[in-house]
């Protein structure tokens, strides 16, 4: 059997399958959020609640290997962080994102090098997901990580 290439379009659509299969899971986190804890480098109450996963799925970038990448990995929040290095903190730009005290990172190689971006919130100190970014989109924000 020959060694088959997976197109741009294969990619798209199975960004497209898993981006379904995450909503459906994000259905039931509808009425009781996801909560746990997990040390990684640092301690974090994490709640992870449908528009989160939804928030992480919606964000695109121009790459369909990636968008399945990310959406495959949005399945499973917990072992992301679980098998993840944590890269470091960063302050909240000023004017945005004003429920949110500082950024976290941590970063997975799997097929390339995801980043996943946790919000601390300002109000009540637990962390949630807010995007799973690609490694040219994190380079911006590297140089302003604290430990």
């Amino acid at each position: 059997m020959q060694n088959e290439k997976r197109t741009a379009d294969d990619f798209y659509r199975e960004s497209k399958r898993l981006r379904k299969e995450v909503l459906q899971m994000a259905d039931a986190l509808r009425y009781s959020p996801m909560r746990f804890t997990i040390t990684n480098e640092i301690t974090m109450e994490v709640e992870i609640t449908k528009s989160d996963l939804k928030t992480i799925v919606s964000k695109n970038v121009g790459d369909n290997k990636f968008n399945a990448i990310k959406n495959a990995l949005a399945k499973d929040i917990p072992g992301y962080l679980v098998r993840a290095t944590y890269l470091g903190w960063r302050s909240v730009a000023e004017g945005k994102h004003i429920e949110s005290a500082y950024f976290a990172y941590f970063s997975r190689e799997l097929g390339c090098r995801t980043i996943l971006c946790m919000r601390r919130m300002a109000d009540g100190g637990v962390y949630k997901p807010y995007a799973i970014i690609n490694e040219h989109t994190f380079t911006a924000a590297e140089q302003e990580l604290s430990k």
